[in-house]
């Protein structure tokens, strides 16, 4: 069984990417992050994709996820629909389930191309221009906390940045817990 859902505001057409997701997944060799979960950045009708595979589940969450709680996915889609402004911007989500159990899920949005986390100016104290990092980062924090968004895993790997002229732009990712 298969359950999936689109952000209803593209003009692109990508059920038939989520649907084939596993294949154009297996088939890209573009991984950027993988660990209990993999990431992966793919080209679908030019636009650059991040896609997020998440771990399969022991049998337990698998029955959990399946009947009692949406999947990582689900509310990994969920909650950037909620945040839009705040997140790359969401495509959707899908779901496969094997004998009624949750198996497979799939979250992708935009690919964000980002400069650098919020990590290396933490890290490294001659990053250029840090303190004004820091300002507009302190009031991206204060804008998210003022629309009462609380992400549960704010570390400095989920905070994108992207600088454009003297302004920096900041995205939150990995917000399936908030």
């Amino acid at each position: 069984m298969i359950k999936y859902e689109i952000n209803k505001n593209l003009t692109t057409d990508f059920k038939n990417f989520l649907l084939n997701i596993k294949e154009f997944f297996n088939n890209s060799s573009e991984t950027i992050h993988k660990a209990r979960n993999e990431i992966k950045i793919i080209d679908f009708k030019n636009e650059s994709l991040t896609i997020k595979s998440f771990k399969i589940p022991h049998i337990i969450n698998q029955i959990v996820y399946s009947f009692f709680k949406s999947s990582k996915a689900k509310k990994s889609y969920d909650n950037s629909i909620k945040i839009i402004g705040f997140v790359p911007k969401p495509i959707g989500y899908i779901e496969f389930k094997s004998f009624g159990l949750l198996t497979n899920s799939y979250f992708v949005s935009e690919n964000f191309k980002y400069d650098f986390t919020i990590r290396e100016p933490l890290i490294q104290s001659s990053f250029d221009n840090r303190d004004e990092i820091f300002r507009q980062f302190a009031k991206f924090t204060f804008k998210l906390h003022e629309e009462n968004i609380f992400h549960l895993d704010y570390s400095p790997g989920n905070i994108l940045i992207k600088k454009e002229d003297n302004n920096y732009i900041f995205k939150i990712v990995d917000i399936n817990r908030m």
